[in-house]
């Protein structure tokens, strides 16, 4: 009876080890899908680009900037984060974006951002601070994007894109109207091309 007993808890034990070691591959794999990528080899704008970011799960809805932080330096944010990429939008984005070419803190291509500029908008979210007349810019700039607000979540692009607006605010004097188109044109969040949103400096 002792043996029988024995035989039944170690197998008991076998399974749940199994179960759990199966639980944990899938976490694990489940995981890497959203760790930051590598760099594209086409370029922004391109239907090739355009291929390989929409495929991309690194930039991923609800990503936070504490885990931002941890990546290394040298990875890629890439794809969108609420809805598949559209490629008009993605293209229309990109082209307007070239027109901020020589600020190198806004990013030519807001599915493909590197995790350097990440968090150094992260960093400018926190040491920029705001004036009254300056805080009263922001927040009519936000007032005037899509999304009301820096981004549709509390997400990293949430605090990356208040890091951008407060930089440009400070260091640029950039009026609320460009900044609204600003943040328009960095959106990540994908899904089609909105005709009303603000696509020119």
């Amino acid at each position: 009876m002792r043996r029988w007993m024995g035989a039944v808890v170690a197998l008991c034990g076998f399974v749940v080890a199994a179960l759990g070691g199966t639980f944990l591959m899938s976490m694990d794999a489940s995981s890497s899908m959203r760790q930051p990528s590598a760099s594209s080899p086409y370029s922004a704008g391109s239907p090739a680009e355009f291929a390989y970011l929409s495929h991309q799960t690194s930039n991923a809805c609800g990503l936070q900037q504490s885990t931002v932080l941890g990546y290394a330096s040298s990875m890629r944010l890439q794809g969108s984060c609420c809805d598949p990429m559209d490629m008009a939008k993605y293209q229309s984005q990109v082209q307007s974006l070239r027109s901020y070419a020589t600020i190198n803190a806004i990013p030519p291509d807001p599915y493909d951002i590197s995790v350097s500029l990440a968090k150094r908008l992260l960093g400018y979210e926190h040491a920029i601070h705001l004036t009254k007349p300056e805080h009263d810019t922001f927040n009519q700039a936000m007032g005037m994007t899509t999304d009301k607000g820096p981004c549709c979540c509390h997400c990293w692009r949430w605090h990356t894109t208040t890091g951008l607006a407060k930089y440009l605010i400070k260091d640029k004097q950039f009026a609320a109207a460009t900044i609204a188109t600003v943040v328009d044109l960095v959106n990540g969040c994908g899904g089609p091309l909105d005709t009303a949103a603000r696509h020119a400096p």
